[in-house]
């Protein structure tokens, strides 16, 4: 029987993330300034959009793009509320789903109803970034993630691809442990993807989308959360097709592990694509398996949207810059790039074959979920980490998660 780990990787790899110094984020737009030079703080890396910078400013000769980046979302979040809250907000920036709802609340991004730059986006997809009525986020693409697998190693076991349901999953990952191979895996300091993707999958078969039934105070985590819980931790604790040591991994150590062959199946987007493909892994997508009686459901929504500062002195080039990122050359660069796929009518992105039925099948018909608090978005995100832990480690029941969700939930503002 040969042996493949990944705990020898979860000690061999690590990361230290580098604060930026405010120094390097530029001149502050509530400042002002005598040039037509706009400051950008980036949700997205610089390998993203430096080519979209590079190709914005040869478009706009007279328009100069200052640009920083962070090194994740909490460390973009906590930047940039310091550099609000200090008047050194960037005339450009990012609404995400944990900082969003503060932002609109707060006065922090301008209105952008009725914008010309607008057009070309399905309406369904500024829904996270607007209040009242108003909008205040430019989401230009929409990301997905669901499962992708080793098609050899599952050959291995006799499967093509990866089962729909619970209980042949299951079975699956039984086959692969006896083989020694680690069935599957996720980034354990993040939400679970596999548990979202399965309480989207609940919530189809129950009509209702739960987690907004929570946030209007009309029911709870105790009365929506509990059988997807419950299911996840059937589907993908007992069944060991999650392990237990995998929540202190994080998504590098996790990709590296389905690279080398020790893991057969992770949960991840377009982003890893081209790193698999570099390390010759002949793979395939799938969505989740389904809540028992529903269908499978894949994680996604919106990418994060471009916002312009309610303070900016530079508004009508911070405006050219958001029609640029909704123009077919932004677009193109932008989404090929991040290894999404546009939600403008402006540009059809070019999706990689073996996610492209993803796309086609699940996100563009709708059947996709992810959770965005509409309160306490980091808290309430740490405490879902908490809870999904303890289940994965034997310590919490699915119902008592829940009800601690619950208790969390009432005590954030």
């Amino acid at each position: 029987m040969r042996s493949r780990t990944f705990k020898a990787i979860a000690a061999a790899v690590g990361a230290v993330a580098l604060a930026i110094p405010m120094a390097a984020c530029g001149s502050s737009s509530a400042g002002g300034s005598s040039d037509n030079t706009i400051t950008v703080y980036s949700y997205y890396n610089k390998n993203t959009m430096d080519p979209v910078v590079a190709a914005f400013e040869k478009a706009n000769p007279d328009i100069k793009v200052k640009i920083s980046y962070s090194q994740g979302d909490s460390e973009y979040n906590s930047t940039l509320q310091t550099r609000i809250a200090g008047n050194q907000a960037p005339d450009v920036f990012n609404l995400n789903g944990n900082n969003r709802a503060d932002l609109m609340n707060n006065g922090a991004a301008a209105d952008l109803t009725g914008a010309d730059y607008l057009k070309g986006v399905d309406e369904s997809y500024f829904a996270d970034y607007t209040k009242d009525g108003k909008i205040y986020g430019l989401p230009i693409s929409g990301w997905l993630a669901g499962i992708v697998y080793n098609k050899d190693l599952l050959k291995e076991v006799g499967y093509d691809t990866v089962p729909d349901n619970l209980d042949d999953f299951a079975t699956l990952a039984g086959k692969l442990k006896d083989k020694g191979i680690t069935p599957f895996l996720e980034n354990g300091q993040e939400m679970s993807g596999s548990l979202i993707g399965l309480l989207g999958s609940y919530y189809a078969s129950t009509g209702t989308n739960g987690d907004q039934e929570i946030y209007a105070g009309k029911s709870t985590f105790a009365d929506q959360w509990t059988k997807a819980l419950e299911a996840w931790n059937k589907g993908f604790i007992k069944s060991g097709a999650l392990p237990p040591e995998a929540t202190g991994l994080n998504s590098d150590q996790v990709k590296q592990s389905f690279m080398n062959g020790e893991t057969a199946m992770y949960r991840t987007g377009g982003w890893d694509v081209n790193d698999i493909k570099a390390a010759g892994v002949n793979y395939g997508f799938a969505p989740f398996p389904a809540y028992p009686g529903s269908e499978p459901y894949v994680d996604g929504g919106a990418d994060p949207a471009f916002a312009i500062s309610a303070k900016t002195k530079k508004k009508a080039a911070a405006e050219k810059f958001l029609a640029f990122m909704n123009m077919e050359e932004g677009l193109k660069l932008f989404t090929t790039a991040y290894g999404s796929a546009s939600v403008s009518s402006n540009y059809e992105s070019t999706i990689d074959e073996q996610l492209k039925p993803l796309y086609d099948d699940y996100f563009f018909k709708g059947k996709f979920h992810w959770v965005s608090f509409e309160k306490g978005s980091t808290a309430m995100s740490a405490e879902v980490i908490a809870q999904q832990q303890g289940i994965q480690g034997g310590q919490t029941t699915p119902a008592d998660a829940a009800k601690n969700l619950d208790a969390k939930w009432d005590s954030v503002k």
